[in-house]
């Protein structure tokens, strides 16, 4: 299988132009995905900080993607554990539905 062509994508947030090796469309559309919605926050940031830096605007842009990211894992772990705990009892009652079949035979 060939390798994967190397790329440059060239991509804007808050103005700045920044470069990223990319090795290929799909690559090339994910970075741009997430260089728009950094851009996004950050200007909505920035937008709310009033009189912030570009620096400090990403650091508050940072933090609020962290924090929902964190969030978010909180989220899933708890959807994890209620499936599994719905599974358990779903495990459990075929178990005695199937026992209990073997006792009327």
């Amino acid at each position: 299988m060939p390798s994967a062509e190397r790329r440059v994508v060239k991509v804007r947030i808050l103005d700045q132009e920044y470069c990223f090796a990319s090795k290929g469309e799909e690559a090339d559309a994910h970075i741009r995905q997430v260089a728009r919605l950094v851009d996004e926050r950050m200007r909505q940031v920035g937008r709310n900080a009033g009189d912030a830096t570009p620096m400090q605007t990403a650091v508050l842009a940072g933090l609020e993607l962290v924090d929902e990211l964190l969030h978010m894992q909180r989220d899933v772990t708890s959807v994890e554990e209620d499936i599994s705990e719905r599974t358990n009892r779903l495990t459990e009652s075929l178990g005695q539905l199937f026992r209990e079949m073997e006792t009327t035979d």
